[in-house]
Parts: structure tokens; sequence; C-alpha cells
């Protein structure tokens, strides 16, 4: 299984300049995805920091958090490769890849890393831990589907569905208060319905209005799919058509 790691934060460097304690620790950055593709086995690295730098070699105390969803099939870290070598101030902890096919066909879950309880090093307060979301590697074409909610999103659910009527993917209705929601869609030739559904039957339009669209991910000028403001209890079916 072969697999590609995507950075959703730049590397932060602000530790560099940290003026706290002499010495703290920190994972780089606080997220990223493996895209996990069932050819062969391999592995990524996520980075963990010092503010200091020593003459000897340190082992970094890194454990896995409660809130990991992720199975223990479908991953595995070499804790041994937690080690800031003497001179430097920067460690890649190897993660290495599971199960191809025990990962949920849409949707993710989520491995996340976090420094040990018996850590005894002050740790930077928002650099505590690092979520790798795990996900199938998309083979065929990506699209990005994007919400920006009115003030009632408990009120909107939405279904994809493919030229045969199979589900490809839906939702249940969101949380009031959410500003937007965004998933990445990996579609296989074809045609597709896309309908939104809102329950009070004013769609996205209260007070102010709402959008929603279906995206190309390779040209993000191609519109697949979009409604925005009041449509109602529901959109559709919006057809729109994968061709590569």
């Amino acid at each position: 299984m072969s697999l590609a790691l995507f950075s959703c934060s730049n590397e932060d460097d602000k530790y560099k300049t940290f003026t706290g304690p002499q010495e703290a620790l920190l994972f780089n950055s606080p997220t990223s995805v493996l895209e996990v593709v069932a050819t062969k086995p391999s592995s990524i690295d996520v980075l963990v920091s010092s503010t200091t730098i020593s003459n000897v070699d340190r082992l970094i105390p890194i454990s896995i958090s409660s809130f990991t969803s992720a199975a223990p099939n479908q991953y595995s870290v070499d804790l041994s490769t937690a080690i800031i070598p003497a001179g430097k101030n920067t460690a890649l902890v190897k993660i290495n890849s599971g199960d191809y096919n025990s990962l949920p066909v849409t949707g993710s879950v989520s491995l996340v890393l976090v420094f040990a309880e018996s850590n005894t090093d002050y740790v930077l307060p928002n650099r505590i831990g690092h979520a790798v979301s795990i996900q199938r590697g998309c083979t065929d074409t990506r699209a990005d589907f994007n919400i920006v909610f009115d003030n009632f999103a408990s009120e909107i659910s939405w279904v994809l569905t493919n030229g045969t009527g199979v589900v490809v993917a839906s939702s249940s209705a969101y949380a009031n208060g959410l500003a937007t929601f965004n998933q990445q869609f990996c579609l296989t030739p074809g045609v597709y319905t896309f309908t939104m559904n809102d329950s009070y039957g004013d769609g996205l339009s209260s007070p102010s209005n709402g959008s929603f669209s279906i995206k190309l991910n390779s040209n993000p000028s191609v519109i697949l799919a979009s409604g925005a403001g009041n449509f109602g209890s529901s959109t559709g079916p919006i057809s729109f058509t994968i061709t590569e």
C-alpha cells in the first residue's frame, strides 16, 4: 500500500523565537492527511521539535491519544524514530501504513499523537498534539464540496448518488453555529445527482444567504453543482457528469 502526505498547514517556525522556558517541545504542524492506496506498504514522517539543541540524543515521549478513531490495524507508529539527534532540534516520527481494506470507503479515520504523560519538558500550548487523517487515496476524479451555512445548519442535509442510484456520500443534519463545511469526493466517470435538503423549507436564507458548490479539484472554475439562498425544501436533484 502506498500513500502521500498533504499538510493542512505550514510548519510553524515561531518556536525559533520562543521566549518561555529554556526547553520546550512541539509538533511543528497540528494536522495532516494521509492518503492510502492498496498497492504496497509505505510510510510518512511527522516533524517534532525542541526549542533547544543538545549535545546528546533525546528520546521524545510520544503516545497515542484516546481521541484516536483509527483502529490499531490501520496504522503503526515507529516510536524508535522519535529521537532528536545530538546537535539537532527535530525528530521525524515515522507513521507506517496499515490495512487498506479496513479504511472507510468515504471519509477518514484519525490518528492523534500527543506527548506522553511521562514527559517532563514544557510543551508549547498550541502544539501539544498532531492529528493525522487517514483515508483511502483517490485514483479517479477529485471534486471539492463546500457549504457556507446560514444560521440554521441543523436544518441542512444532502445526498450524492451515482447513475445507478447508489448513495456515494450523504450527511445528516449539522450543528447550529457551524459556519462552513468542506469535503472531497473521489468520483469515477459517470453521471451523478446531488440533492440538498432543508427541513424548514427556506434553504440557506436565514438571516442571510448561504451557498454550496461542488467543483473539480483539478479545475475549480468548473462548477459541477451549486446553489444559494432560499431553494425551499430541496435543490434538486442536480445532475452532473464526470468524464475522466
